[in-house]
């Protein structure tokens, strides 16, 4: 399972090199947004994202397992989880921008156990808004939040 997922998240980090030169003059954004907290297990990294969250002026919405609801809970993989995150007067004034900011919407962090720690995995904000103008400031201001919780979330 994790290895899928990890293949996924390479494919998806491959297309985004493909995409054309036309899009952006500046240096291309990076799809994915990743840091490993070294030596920790997955309750121990939730809980660290968790207040890493609340200290950035977001609010946590909710954690669940990727398989969360598609199987039965004793059944649900206990390796990768899902954390939902949002901070709602960002949201309302990127809403208000752009509808297409529902794309982003929440924020997510994704947490995969591996033998030596906990990846945290975001898709970059800046990224997705490169097709939409109108949001690409308040979409760098969030891929620097992202950033800063992952980085505090890892130490």
């Amino acid at each position: 399972m994790i290895h899928c997922i990890r293949t996924v998240f390479l494919l998806l980090a491959l297309l985004a090199g493909a995409s054309p030169a036309s899009a952006q003059t500046a240096a291309p954004e990076p799809m994915i947004l990743t840091t490993t907290a070294q030596g920790r297990g997955m309750e121990a990294a939730v809980a660290a994202l968790s207040q890493a969250i609340v200290n950035h002026n977001y609010t946590l919405v909710r954690q669940q397992a990727i398989d969360s609801r598609l199987v039965p809970y004793a059944q649900e993989v206990r390796s990768v989880r899902l954390v939902y995150f949002c901070n709602f007067a960002k949201m309302d004034q990127a809403l208000r921008l752009d509808f297409r900011a529902t794309q982003m919407l929440p924020c997510r962090v994704t947490l995969v156990e591996t033998p030596t720690g906990v990846d945290l995995i975001a898709i970059n904000p800046a990224w997705v808004s490169q097709d939409m103008p109108a949001l690409s400031e308040l979409c760098q201001e969030l891929k620097q939040d992202y950033l800063a919780i992952l980085e505090e979330a890892a130490l």
